[in-house]
């Protein structure tokens, strides 16, 4: 961890998810792009776009948490650093006007897929992605619980996948 870090890793780990998930070729520089959004957003905003991604909401949870973080004094070096363990809220959703189930469980599960694939491996290692975040965490992935979410929208078919992104961090002092 290069920046000491007094609070918490969950605005930067937000802010990285966020960043990553828009560059990425899977993902919002993908063709047809998915739409990566920072929070919750107004149902308007999203209603008529095909692939969405939620970091640090859920369409459906609109006044619960975005994420947590627990974290614990380790004993060793005299309470200079703290371990933090967070999870932050994310939600896939793929949606047209077909009502082929099949379509869009597949179409979410390709987003999920997308998010796994950032934080897969360390670039050192040559992995496709950074399980480490730049840095920020010792490691993070794509966790459970997940919901998946049949629903029928705007005149189609969609499904939501709500899951989380976990991450260990060590908060430090300069």
């Amino acid at each position: 961890m290069s920046t000491p870090t007094l609070t918490s890793q969950v605005p930067a780990v937000t802010d990285w998810l966020v960043a990553a998930a828009q560059a990425s070729t899977a993902l919002g520089a993908d063709s047809p792009q998915v739409y990566v959004f920072d929070g919750p957003q107004p149902p308007v905003a999203t209603q008529s776009l095909e692939r969405v991604l939620w970091i640090g909401a859920s369409p459906l949870e609109a006044d619960s948490a975005t994420a947590t973080a627990t974290q614990a004094w380790p004993f060793i070096d005299h309470g200079r650093t703290r371990d933090e363990d967070g999870d932050i809220t994310c939600a896939a959703q793929h949606w047209s006007g077909d009502t082929t189930a099949k379509t869009h469980r597949d179409g979410a599960a390709a987003i999920v897929g997308g998010v796994e694939l950032l934080l897969r491996g360390i670039p050192a290692d040559g992995g496709p992605g950074d399980l480490t975040m730049g840095g920020l965490v010792f490691w993070s992935s794509v966790d459970g619980p997940f919901d998946w979410t049949p629903r029928t929208i705007a005149g189609g078919y969609a499904c939501l996948v709500t899951f989380k992104v976990s991450f260990r961090a060590r908060l430090t002092t300069s």
